[in-house]
């Protein structure tokens, strides 16, 4: 199924197409199939049957944007379900894709490149680069995938603004961003799929934006909007929600980062940093039961609502293992997690959930009511007074230094050597590493520090770089995605008006 970027598919839902259904996500909805979701199972091709064979690797020859011989296009045309899509010969930095998006009407295609940082596949903000109806496995290796926008028209939602597949997506040593999602809703920033994994590749800069001149608007997930995840060394940062506030009339921008829907998933060896929601959930939010594992939580920002770094909705509990959740903030309560109602009673170990703040009260972590908190060897400097935490949970400033390079595949919050949090932890999973990964050992000394990251022992640590997070900066953030709402709408405008 062929989307073109001017594309509309109306609301089958026998209401006025100015209700807009598929927002907020409603307490207890169960089994509930929402019209975004009926909205991917409509896009979703049949999986293909065909006599079996080997998958075949098709090499793409030339960087043109065509139908010629070897070409990316002509290759993907020839390619059938299973097959792999080999760009690493290419001498060019970039493939412009002016004709618009890449529609891969197959179950299973791999994009294989030569590396993220020696090409990258533009949409020259014409059109989302990747549209994936199949219903088995879209995997992207070694590529850039950058400037992609999709923007949907009258009440229609808009989603995956660089890529858009009904199925699972894998990205492995991928980079995705400056991409943009437009509509009276949208969804995924950068990405819409159905479970994602993701191994270390990054989602950044990206821009969810709920947009309409009249009616109530909503976006979920700056960066990425998927059904279930896997995580791993992977770093998701810079990425806003943002919308048109036409008041009375609600509006909802949840999860500058990542949204992830239903099914939960895992975190690991992560970092969520520097994302921006005008509303909810700076950093993540999340339904399902998710765990965060040896991950770091930094630098988000909630603008006026609540969950600064994470936002725990109802029916969903949450899991964190050696994690650091640190400096962000929230415009009302949660700096660095919210529980809002409902939720379910979640688990906190060997992390440290510290120097975040909020409009009211300033606790570091909230719950809209009374809630126990499961787990052992933590760090909360301040709690809000529903929750209950574990009873050796310290409250000391833990000496963070600012998120850096402090080795491994994403930026980190080092320890100062007098930080309370020195061999005060646990490790329940027998890690072998830190967040850091092949390097940088679990435990060092006596026992294992509490956060995400582990002192090496004297001379050992690399100097950790400046990293971009003081109040001040968090307010940078905050009017630097206001000017993305503006630039966003004067592109909108000059659509509108060569289509008038």
């Amino acid at each position: 199924m062929a989307l073109g970027k001017s594309a509309s598919i109306g609301l089958a839902n026998g209401l006025p197409p100015d209700i807009p259904l598929q927002w907020p996500l409603p307490h207890g909805r169960g089994g509930e199939t929402t019209p975004l979701r009926s909205r991917l199972d409509a896009m979703r091709l049949p999986p293909q049957v065909g006599s079996p064979r080997a998958p075949r690797q098709w090499l793409v020859e030339n960087c043109a944007d065509d139908d010629s011989v070897g070409s990316l296009r002509n290759v993907i045309e020839q390619a059938d379900s299973g097959d792999v899509i080999d760009l690493r010969q290419l001498t060019c930095s970039q493939i412009s894709l002016s004709q618009g998006a890449l529609k891969l009407e197959l179950s299973d295609l791999t994009l294989m490149g030569p590396g993220a940082a020696q090409l990258t596949l533009s949409g020259e903000n014409r059109d989302r680069i990747i549209l994936h109806p199949g219903s088995g496995t879209l995997t992207i290796e070694d590529l850039t995938i950058a400037h992609g926008e999709f923007h949907a028209v009258d009440n229609d939602i808009g989603f995956g603004g660089c890529i858009a597949t009904g199925a699972s997506l894998v990205l492995r040593r991928a980079v995705v961003r400056d991409c943009m999602a437009v509509g009276v809703g949208a969804y995924g920033g950068a990405v819409l799929s159905g479970f994602m994994t993701m191994i270390n590749s990054t989602i950044s800069d990206s821009t969810a934006f709920g947009d309409h001149p009249a009616n109530g608007t909503a976006a979920y997930g700056g960066g990425a909007f998927s059904y279930g995840v896997e995580i791993l060394d992977s770093t998701i940062s810079g990425n806003t929600a943002i919308g048109t506030d036409n008041a009375p009339l609600t509006h909802w921008e949840i999860a500058g980062g990542l949204f992830v829907a239903r099914n939960g998933g895992l975190i690991e060896r992560s970092t969520i940093s520097d994302n921006f929601a005008i509303r909810f959930a700076g950093g993540l939010a999340q339904e399902g039961d998710l765990t965060l594992r040896n991950s770091t939580i930094s630098g988000n920002l909630a603008e006026t609502d609540d969950g600064g770094g994470i936002r725990v909705r109802q029916d969903t509990a949450l899991r964190i293992e050696n994690c650091t959740i640190a400096n962000n903030h929230a415009g009302s309560v949660g700096g660095g997690i919210s529980f809002v109602a409902n939720a379910r009673p979640s688990t906190l170990i060997s992390s440290i959930v510290a120097g975040n703040g909020s409009g009211f009260g300033n606790a570091d972590l909230d719950s809209a009511l009374p809630l126990s908190i499961a787990g052992s060897h933590n760090l909360v400097v301040q709690s809000g007074k529903n929750l209950q935490l574990p009873a050796d949970t310290l409250h000391d400033d833990p000496l963070l230094l600012p998120l850096a390079a402090n080795g491994g595949a994403t930026r980190t919050h080092a320890l100062l050597p007098s930080s309370p949090t020195l061999d005060r932890g646990s490790n329940p999973n027998a890690l072998l590493t830190d967040q850091r990964g092949e390097g940088y050992a679990r435990e060092v000394g006596l026992g294992t520090d509490i956060g995400a990251v582990e002192l090496q022992g004297q001379g050992a640590e690399p100097i950790a770089l400046s990293g971009l997070r003081s109040w001040g900066e968090l307010a940078l953030a905050a009017i630097l995605a206001l000017l993305g709402v503006h630039r966003a709408r004067r592109q909108i405008d000059r659509s509108r008006a060569k289509g008038s």
